[in-house]
């Protein structure tokens, strides 16, 4: 495409270049589309508020892989030097601790309000980040009142309170839409502030999700060529002395942490892709999910192309910045789409869709209604009565989708629901399990999962004894021998558990261990379909 344009279109290099410097207008934000933004707030907090708590059967494999991990952490005060972190350290466990240390509880009901919570503020970012889009577009007050509006409706429908369901926007995206925000708020000055919050950020989004740690670092460097295309080498400057003075804390606060951290860290982004052994399937084949996979790949060229091409155009009637914004929401869908490359499965497929379909949204409606101001009609010259509408429709929306019933009893049934036993959230299976496994562990300091369902150990109050607890992940040869290697303390082993059979057998994708185990441990009893192994001698 870029050929095409600099041969075919005959774009001079120059002007392809030129077409990168940002300009220094200053814009005028109209205090109504503040009160919109704080309408559409309240809508967030109307729906937060009048939510059922989840009352669904644990996923043993997803749940678990926070609440064991979380409550050895609570034991020994340990993180990356105790569990061997999958996706962040913040999602895994300091999120789940930090609230039961907080209510003075451990209960699986409380780890699910924090989702809650996680996705609340997810909703809010969401907002927020289409807000400073809405600054940048060059519509009428009214047009950009129903643009705010309409972009806002249709995102937050990408997000929902379901915990059972998969989202195309995940929470897990709170960092990247933060970037975005911060990006979009530095096109006018430099900002300190700014500078700060990039270079916390570079730190906090590996320790909340690492494979949004690795989009944050490719969308980081893009941004600092521009401010350098741009001229502003003290901003770029700033960045990094930021970015390192908040690593060299890290440093400094927790050694062996932060050491245990970038072991951590190297192996997941080195294996995890193959761990997770789904190959993406063949576009417009009709292998499994190559439809899902194939409408991703072409909203993520549609938007690159798209916004490039939106940046050279001549057109005076868009904002400059309004097309920065989109070059680097484009950027985002492509570089988001590592969330599917390691594992091409649909609900990966799915999230890497969320920011595709942000992008198609606002540009759909964007040129949706630049087109209609366009037109001749005599109602859009009472700009009054226009302006009022979008307020008027989230108020509505606010007075009949809220459950007052539901408000006014939150606190009853909030302090109810973190209170709720953890047997509710279990499988009739998973509760005879439990009950006749504690009598066998209950004298034991630590137990070895060599199953999925990683939930056990927090369900049994036994922390794990080495720090592979979530076994899905432990992945390669060199992971299995350190795990032998840490095994002395290992006097029982469960296996045979309900997700094992999500993937490839635990007996094929660890052989090292299969065999380890098979020369030192023998059943000592089965419950239900579980097996529990002691070592022989």
């Amino acid at each position: 495409f870029l050929v095409s344009k600099l041969f075919f279109f005959k774009i001079i290099i120059k002007t392809f270049l030129k077409s990168f410097y940002i300009d220094n207008q200053k814009i005028h934000v109209e205090k109504k589309i503040y009160y919109l933004f704080f309408i559409l707030l309240g809508y967030i907090i109307f729906e937060f508020f009048s939510l059922n708590f989840p009352l669904h059967k644990i996923d043993i494999y997803h749940e678990g892989q926070r609440l064991s991990s979380a409550y050895k952490s609570l034991l020994d005060d340990s993180l990356w030097s105790g569990s061997y972190v999958t996706v962040g350290i913040i999602y895994e466990t300091i999120g789940t601790k930090l609230i039961w240390q907080l209510f003075n509880i451990e209960t699986i009901g409380l780890v699910r309000f924090l989702d809650i919570i996680f996705i609340f503020f997810t909703k809010i970012l969401l907002v927020l980040f289409l807000l400073e889009v809405t600054k940048y577009t060059k519509l009428d007050l009214k047009f950009k009142l129903f643009f705010f509006l309409i972009v806002s409706l249709l995102s937050l429908k990408l997000i929902n309170y379901n915990l059972y369901s998969t989202d195309h926007i995940h929470f897990r995206e709170i960092p990247i839409l933060l970037t975005l925000i911060v990006v979009i708020k530095s096109f006018n000055k430099s900002s300190i502030i700014s500078n700060l919050v990039l270079g916390f950020l570079s730190i906090f989004v590996f320790l909340w999700s690492i494979d949004r740690g690795i989009v944050f670092l490719l969308f980081l460097i893009l941004f600092c060529i521009f401010l350098i295309f741009n001229k502003r080498y003290k901003d770029t400057v700033n960045i990094f002395i930021c970015i390192l003075l908040f690593w060299l804390s890290f440093y400094l606060f927790q050694i062996e942490e932060f050491n245990a951290f970038l072991s951590n860290t190297y192996s997941v982004v080195s294996e995890l892709s193959y761990v997770h052994g789904i190959i993406h399937p063949a576009p417009f084949s009709d292998e499994e999910n190559s439809s899902r996979a194939t409408k991703n790949l072409i909203a993520i060229l549609f938007s690159i192309v798209f916004s490039i091409n939106f940046l050279l155009s001549k057109d005076t009637s868009d904002s400059k910045k309004f097309k920065f914004i989109l070059l680097f929401l484009s950027t985002i869908c492509f570089f988001s789409y590592i969330y599917a490359l390691g594992r091409t499965d649909g609900p990966h497929l799915k999230q890497a869709f969320g920011f595709p379909s942000i992008f198609l949204i606002i540009i759909i409606t964007y040129f949706l209604l630049k087109n209609i101001s366009n037109w001749k009609i005599s109602i859009f010259n009472n700009s009054k009565i226009l302006n009022q509408i979008p307020l008027i429709i989230v108020i509505l929306i606010i007075l009949f989708k809220s459950d007052y019933v539901n408000m006014l009893s939150y606190k009853e049934r909030f302090l109810t629901y973190i209170n709720l036993d953890d047997e509710k959230f279990l499988t009739e299976e998973d509760k005879y399990f439990i009950n006749d496994a504690n009598n066998y562990f209950k004298n034991e300091n630590c137990l070895q999962l060599f199953t999925n369902d990683a939930a056990l150990l927090y369900l049994l109050r036994k922390p794990s004894c080495s720090k592979f607890y979530f076994f899905w992940s432990i992945g390669s040869e060199k992971n299995q021998k350190k795990l032998i290697n840490n095994s002395t303390n290992i006097k029982y082993i469960i296996t045979n558990g309900s997700t094992d059979n999500w993937s490839l057998s635990l007996d094929i994708k660890y052989p090292i261990l299969h065999n380890f185990i098979n020369n030192n441990f023998k059943a000592k009893t089965k419950i239900g379909n579980r097996t529990i192994l002691y070592r022989k001698n």
